[in-house]
């Protein structure tokens, strides 16, 4: 299904329809995963686990493409939230963000200081950085990994803190040797998926999945574009929409957002969403077994791809928590075919060239326009 007609069908639903009770029950927790795509897995390990300091918890391939990796990384007990997932399509084109290819990920940390910290350790690795920003409510530092996926590390401004004073940290804070302790990525703060339409976003979220627009505000770096928080009691803004009736259509391939997952606690969560989804007239995948979590698929009106993943049973299910992320693992039903799929792998491999240390790309002077 396009996501033209995908939104045409919603809009309509939700014009004439939405009037009926399908108010959520707030079964969404927060994020479960992101998800994206990377051109060659070695670069990708390298980057997240030694300059961003992640740990890799599971090595498998994307069970909708079994000859191509999925590589998970997290905190380093591997738990939902904290995850970034990538899938290795070396023969895809550079993507483009825009409606259906979302913005950019954030991840949160702990405190003001450990942006400055991460600032000066992500310039002495040559990695693409800018900021910090201090404004909407929050500080924020962007970089960009080899693809050119744009990161946020951000921390919420509660303090109201003057743009002089961090300028007077920069200058007191020393170059850190590693990813320390007060550095540590938390979990996943936001997504920024791309839409031109603000009240049908509301309408979704409120009625599919019992979540709720917490702001609007104007975005800074856009004159003509919002920034629209939605989430939960708990956290108020984990999708953080751009929004302008002038966004341009994006292109997911490597360097994009594929998809954002949404977490449940409960199986019975999931199959509550998807009923909620079916008697709206939403298209979706059904409930699938990931073996690690269960996935149900479906796209908002703008034709983002988003999940809704159940918290367990883990990765920890098949690999001791010490052993997560070393070798290939499969779930149950692949393991006959393991041989060929390392096969190909190896083949994979030996057409795709590690190139390390990456050129990194530039990051533009206002970082959340819509222009890339």
């Amino acid at each position: 299904m396009s996501a033209l007609f995908n939104k045409c069908c919603i809009t309509i639903f939700f014009k004439y329809i939405c009037i009926a009770n399908y108010n959520g029950v707030g079964e969404v927790k927060g994020l479960h995963h992101i998800t994206l795509v990377t051109r060659n897995q070695k670069v990708n390990f390298r980057f997240y686990t030694e300059i961003l300091g992640l740990r890799r918890v599971k090595v498998s391939v994307n069970q909708d493409d079994i000859y191509h990796r999925h590589l998970f990384y997290a905190d380093h007990e591997g738990n939902p939230g904290s995850t970034i997932t990538f899938f290795e399509w070396p023969e895809l084109s550079r993507g483009r963000v825009g409606l259906t290819s979302p913005h950019h990920i954030s991840y949160g940390v702990k405190k003001v200081e450990s942006i400055i910290r991460w600032k000066k350790w992500l310039a002495s690795k040559g990695v693409s950085v800018r900021g910090p920003f201090v404004r909407d409510g929050r500080i924020s530092l962007y970089l960009r990994d080899p693809d050119g996926v744009l990161i946020e590390i951000t921390r919420k401004d509660s303090e109201k803190l003057e743009p002089k004073y961090i300028l007077e940290l920069e200058e007191k804070i020393k170059e850190p040797d590693r990813v320390d302790s007060d550095m540590i990525l938390q979990k996943l703060d936001h997504s920024s998926p791309v839409a031109s339409d603000s009240g049908l976003l509301e309408k979704f979220f409120t009625k599919v999945l019992g979540l709720k627009k917490n702001y609007s505000t104007k975005n800074p770096d856009q004159a003509d574009s919002l920034i629209v928080g939605i989430g939960n009691e708990q956290r108020t803004d984990f999708m953080r929409y751009i929004v302008s009736d002038k966004a341009p259509y994006g292109i997911v391939g490597i360097g994009n957002i594929h998809h954002i997952a949404m977490m449940v606690e409960e199986d019975q969560d999931q199959r509550h969403i998807m009923r909620k989804l079916e008697d709206l007239g939403i298209r979706n995948s059904g409930i699938i077994d990931r073996f690690w979590f269960k996935s149900l698929y479906f796209r908002d009106p703008e034709g983002n791809l988003l999940e809704v993943a159940t918290k367990g049973p883990g990765y920890t299910v098949d690999e001791p928590q010490e052993e997560l992320g070393k070798t290939l693992a499969l779930p149950v039903w692949l393991e006959p075919k393991r041989n060929e799929i390392e096969i190909q792998l190896k083949e994979l491999d030996s057409k795709n060239r590690e190139e390390w240390p990456p050129n990194y790309d530039n990051i533009p002077e206002r970082p959340e326009q819509l222009k890339q």
